[in-house]
C-alpha cells in the first residue's frame, strides 16, 4: 500500500493548546504537529507596536535631552538677525553718547540690579554677579550659580586696580550638570569686539572681548591675582555640559561710568 500522506486518514490524537493540533497518519507513527497562524500574527503585531513605541521614546528623549540647547541658540540667532537690522536702521552714537546697554531689539536693556551684576547684549545675559566665590569650593560655587555668575574670591573687583575674574556653568540640563544655572552657555558665540557690561556699587564698567581660548579643567594660572591689569576673565565649562575642559574669555576695560562721570580707558 501507498505511504502517501492521505487528508482522509488524518485524525485528531490529542490538543495541546486552544491554538496547537496534533495530527497523525494512520500509516506513520510520527505525529505531525500544525499551528494556529493567528496566533502568531498577534504576537508579532503587539512587538512590532512595542518597537516603534520604545523608538519613538527613545527620539523624543533625546529630543528633550538637546531642548534646552537649541533653544538658546535658536534665541541667539533670533537675536543676531534683530541685531543686523538695528544696526542698519539707527544712526551711530557719538562718544559723548556712548552706551552699551542696547539689544537686539534696540531698546535700552535694564540690568537686574546695580550693586553687582553683568550684561552681555549680544548673547542675552543679563544676571546677577555672587562676589567672593571660593572656585576651589564645589559646594559653595554650586550654592552661588543657583543665584547667578560668580565672581572669584581670588580676583578684583571692578573698581580695583587688578583683573576681574567670573564664571558660571553652561548648562543647566539634569542630565549634565544637575541644578545649575546656564548663564554662561552662549558664551561660546561671543566673538572680538563684543561689549561685556559689569555694574558694581551703582557704576559701570564696559569691557571689549579680546580673545578667547581653551584650557585644560587642571589649569588654574589664571586664578592667580593678576595686578596692575584692569582687565575681565570669563569662565565656563567646555564643551557645554561638561567638565572636560574650561572656556576663557579675555576683556580689556574701554569705559568706567561714575556716579554720572564718564572716562574712556586708554589700554
Amino acid at each position: 500500500m501507498s505511504n502517501d500522506f492521505n487528508p482522509y486518514q488524518m485524525h485528531l490524537v490529542y490538543q495541546n493548546h486552544k491554538d496547537e493540533h496534533v495530527v497523525s497518519n494512520s500509516s506513520s507513527s510520527k505525529p505531525t504537529t500544525y499551528y494556529n497562524s493567528k496566533s502568531n500574527s498577534h504576537s508579532g503585531s503587539f512587538f512590532q507596536t512595542l518597537g516603534l513605541g520604545l523608538i519613538i521614546f527613545s527620539l523624543g528623549s533625546l529630543f528633550a535631552a538637546f531642548w534646552p540647547f537649541i533653544k538658546l541658540d535658536l534665541r541667539f540667532l533670533k537675536d543676531k538677525i534683530a541685531w543686523a537690522k538695528t544696526s542698519q536702521e539707527q544712526p551711530v552714537q557719538p562718544e559723548s553718547t556712548f552706551n552699551p546697554l542696547i539689544g537686539p531689539d534696540g531698546k535700552d536693556i535694564e540690568p537686574v540690579n546695580k550693586d553687582f551684576s553683568i550684561i552681555i547684549p549680544t548673547i542675552g545675559v543679563n544676571a546677577s554677579i555672587i562676589a567672593g566665590v571660593n572656585p576651589a569650593s564645589a559646594p559653595g560655587y554650586n550654592k552661588a550659580l543657583l543665584e547667578g555668575v560668580a565672581h572669584s574670591v581670588t580676583s578684583y573687583y571692578p573698581n580695583e586696580n587688578g583683573t576681574v575674574h567670573l564664571f558660571s556653568h553652561s548648562t543647566n540640563y539634569e542630565w549634565f550638570v544637575k541644578d545649575l544655572n546656564a548663564v554662561f552657555y552662549l558664551l561660546k558665540n561671543l566673538k572680538p569686539d563684543d561689549l561685556v557690561v559689569i555694574f558694581y556699587l551703582g557704576n559701570r564698567y564696559t569691557y571689549t572681548i579680546r580673545e578667547s581660548k581653551v584650557v585644560s579643567a587642571k589649569d588654574v594660572s589664571y586664578l592667580t591675582p593678576q595686578r596692575n591689569s584692569r582687565n575681565l576673565i570669563l569662565q565656563t565649562c567646555w564643551p557645554p555640559g561638561s567638565s572636560y575642559q574650561r572656556l576663557l574669555f579675555f576683556a580689556d576695560l574701554i569705559e568706567e561710568k561714575v556716579y554720572g562721570k564718564f572716562s574712556e580707558i586708554t589700554q
